[in-house]
């Protein structure tokens, strides 16, 4: 909670801070809606999330200040729970370099559990080679029993890009999840990229991501085996065309649970953005499928679609 309530305060800050500068800046009002994200998995459950928000201090579809309300609604076999939640939120991210702040305090409420949320980043270049990010998430686990018990996580951590040669970065994460049935799970995350085709906005990337679960006796809310580890080689591209980004990775790899032998895993994902200054409207769609492992063994997979849209006013 002393995690969360540093959030808040920097929210309030950030907000605050807005409504100074506000008058330097050429801000309208705008709606977000209609949002969605919509997913399921081969374990047969389904989520399905819908968001309409107002935003009074909206820059472009990078930069604003608002509130927003969230309908959850999960569903397996015969079983299904919902969720409300309300959000209040600032956003202020540099189109071009992806850096600057992303927060938001939630206040989610599901199955008579209440739960402050939060899904916050901020990032910012400390030398011309570097770039830091620190995070914070916590959320839900969106697993049917880990919904029904009000299982929840709190993942705090940091990044570190570091640019090695012209062609070449690094990029290391390091965080340690915090789940409310005191299991803990250290993570650590690796990717070296590679600039294929720069003019094309095509990278080569080799990744790598590890945890452990430090209680793997409690009841089986969700996945947690001893040990979880993955490499992963991918092909990335991001380039703007008549003023949209598009953006996508295709990566294949092998992952091993605990002491059983290796398995592969899959990761697919496109994501197309709408010109960031656009006076009509902001669109995002995302939309990927991963293979990996799950409750039910090594050959679980996800699928999921995501869009939002503002429409300034």
């Amino acid at each position: 909670m002393k995690r969360f309530a540093m959030v808040i305060i920097a929210l309030s800050l950030f907000a605050n801070a807005r409504l100074v500068i506000a008058q330097d800046d050429q801000t309208v009002q705008a709606l977000s809606i209609p949002n969605a994200y919509i997913a399921s998995d081969s374990e047969g459950f389904s989520t399905y999330k819908y968001r309409a928000g107002y935003l009074p201090l909206y820059t472009h579809g990078e930069k604003y200040t608002g509130i927003s309300y969230q309908h959850n609604y999960f569903t397996q076999g015969s079983w299904d729970s919902s969720a409300e939640v309300y959000t209040l939120l600032t956003k202020a991210i540099n189109p071009r370099t992806g850096l600057g702040y992303n927060l938001n305090a939630s206040y989610n409420l599901q199955n008579g559990y209440r739960l402050f949320t939060t899904d916050s980043t901020y990032g910012l270049r400390v030398t011309d080679s570097t770039v830091v990010e620190a995070f914070v998430n916590r959320d839900r686990v969106e697993t049917q029993n880990s919904l029904n018990n009000g299982i929840y996580y709190t993942f705090p951590g940091i990044s570190i890009e570091q640019q090695l040669l012209e062609r070449l970065s690094v990029v290391l994460m390091g965080g340690n999840m915090y789940f409310s049935d005191t299991n803990t799970r250290p993570t650590v995350k690796a990717k070296l990229i590679y600039d294929l085709v720069p003019e094309y906005g095509v990278t080569a990337q080799l990744r790598y991501r590890k945890y452990r679960d430090t209680n793997t006796t409690v009841a089986n809310n969700y996945f947690n085996p001893t040990e979880y580890s993955e490499t992963m080689i991918a092909l990335g591209f991001r380039k703007f065309m008549s003023g949209w980004m598009l953006s996508g990775t295709a990566g294949v790899g092998r992952q091993t649970i605990s002491q059983d032998p290796s398995t592969t895993t899959q990761l697919y994902e496109f994501a197309a953005t709408s010109p960031v200054n656009s006076k009509d409207y902001y669109l995002k769609t995302r939309l990927g499928y991963g293979k990996s492992a799950g409750f039910l063994g090594p050959n679980y997979f996800y699928r999921y679609l995501m869009e939002e849209l503002i429409i300034p006013f």
